[in-house]
């Protein structure tokens, strides 16, 4: 456990320092001068669209990289692995389908969207570019966790990918270029993270590239078919959960309701920084504990991960959602993303179930009963699509917040109830009450002592306030044994700095 927790602490120091680029883009493109909550809202669109169109284009081989890159390492010379070859093979067969797929569907996509959400239509075949650049950041980024580089690709995806955004929103912001360029600029993002990972792969002599069907791939060809196809509808299915949201809002509404809880979502990603950073570091060493039939490290890394993730939700939760219209107000924020406040609770709720429930995902999604993930991803998309339709037309933006926080409380409870049947594991404890009791005395404590208290004193007192009692409650409750050992590396540097 402790090399996760090395490699999580770096995996999540990164992703914090690009959520800190991304929070300043996300003040640019939500003041009231600079950017109009519409071209706020389609920068989120093309990326959900991108998401989807890559999505479609995979096929299944992200989840074939990962899982089976343990055998094709042991069995084979680099210069025979034709594991990244195909995965580049079939996902270049599935972009260009899906390009075909998004000629024929350009009717459709203008007569849905034409009404409320013109500027979309305009723009939409940048997303085109996009998918494609986010498809080959994918493969190699699965690729890449096989030679645990988790912390490089969050480096990668979380920081220099918001760096790069940074620099074309300034050059808007200071019109050395229009929106237009702004949007080209943005569709390519994606590049500049695909170049630096495969040079560094290639410095490494890790970009093993090979075309030539290897004897592994013959011995495994079925099961890989079988994960492929299986993982496809996986990888369809969460990615139109992720997108229905903003393309429904879009549809139904307009890009403006697209920016607000496009803001809303943001803040709630905060939340999921450990989790996102867990997940590139513990699925080669799942994988691995399953090929090696170590139940008692698998166990060990459920139960671990749901406390930490939810001490670390917790934690940003409150301090976001005590000071969410201060922080509005108080930074000049188009006063119409306000309105995203209750969805940020919401979303917030959900993110808290999720992280609470530790990496059941992926310890299913590694093990032999990897189809279960698949039915459960069936489930959740069949309940939150409808879902976030019905509810978007009746409640508008508080429409798909709700259609979430149903659906992926459903969803987690049958993916807990489904390891404790099979494994007699479950990731909770009474830390797991403790930490929650200790989050509400120290929410509770904040707002009451500043309540009807505003400006940039009262935001600094509520969150200093809470981390204060949160922190020390968590300390002496000793609620997760991985922050000791994090303290005491912290004291052991600084007496040496001294």
């Amino acid at each position: 456990m402790s090399q996760i927790r090395k490699n999580s602490l770096k995996a999540t120091i990164w992703i914090y320092i690009g959520f800190f680029i991304g929070a300043i883009n996300t003040y640019f493109l939500t003041h009231k001068n600079w950017f109009s909550t519409d071209q706020n809202g389609l920068t989120r669109t093309l990326i959900e669209t991108g998401h989807l169109f890559c999505a479609f284009s995979t096929l299944g081989v992200t989840s074939y990289l990962f899982k089976f890159f343990p055998y094709y390492e042991d069995n084979l010379d680099s210069k025979k692995n034709d594991l990244l070859g195909i995965a580049l093979l079939v996902a270049l067969g599935g972009f260009l389908l899906t390009c075909s797929g998004a000629f024929l569907l350009e009717p459709l996509i203008v007569r849905k969207f034409s009404a409320n959400s013109m500027l979309f239509v305009e723009y939409f075949y940048w997303s085109i570019p996009m998918a494609f650049l986010i498809l080959l950041y994918n493969i190699l980024e699965s690729y890449s966790y096989g030679f645990g580089k988790g912390v490089l690709t969050s480096l990668l995806k979380e920081t220099i990918l918001r760096l790069y955004t940074f620099c074309i929103i300034i050059l808007k912001v200071f019109g050395y270029i229009n929106f237009k360029t702004f949007i080209t600029l943005f569709s390519f993002q994606y590049a500049i993270i695909i170049l630096i990972l495969g040079i560094h792969l290639y410095q490494k002599d890790q970009l093993w590239l090979s075309f030539n069907i290897s004897r592994v791939t013959k011995k495994f060809r079925k099961k890989i078919f079988a994960i492929m196809a299986l993982t496809f509808v996986v990888v369809i299915v969460g990615v139109l959960r992720q997108s229905i949201d903003g393309l429904v809002l879009a549809a139904k509404q307009n890009l403006g309701k697209v920016g607000i809880f496009g803001l809303a979502t943001y803040m709630v990603s905060i939340l999921q920084a450990p989790f996102r950073s867990m997940i590139a570091v513990t699925i080669p060493i799942l994988s691995r504990a399953w090929k090696n039939k170590d139940h008692n490290e698998i166990n060990r890394i459920y139960k671990r991960s749901s406390i930490n993730l939810l001490s670390f939700s917790l934690l940003i939760f409150f301090c976001i959602w005590l000071n969410f219209t201060d922080g509005i107000n108080f930074l000049g924020i188009n006063p119409d993303y306000l309105e995203g406040k209750w969805v940020f609770f919401l979303l917030g709720m959900v993110t808290i179930i999720e992280m609470g429930t530790g990496v059941n995902a992926q310890i299913i999604g590694t093990s032999v009963f990897w189809r279960f993930e698949l039915w459960t991803s069936l489930l959740l998309t069949s309940l939150i699509i409808p879902l976030s339709y019905f509810l978007t037309v009746k409640y508008g933006i508080l429409g798909p917040a709700i259609a979430n926080l149903i659906s992926f409380s459903i969803y987690n409870t049958v993916r807990v109830l489904f390891l404790w049947n099979k494994f007699h594991v479950h990731p909770f404890s009474i830390k797991t009450f403790e930490v929650i009791t200790i989050a509400l005395l120290a929410y509770g404590s904040s707002y009451f002592i500043f309540f009807n208290q505003s400006g940039i004193l009262a935001i600094t007192g509520r969150i200093f306030l809470f981390l204060a009692i949160y922190t020390t409650g968590i300390y002496q409750r000793k609620v997760t044994p991985d922050l000791i050992p994090v303290i005491n590396q912290l004291k052991k540097r600084l007496r040496l700095s001294k």
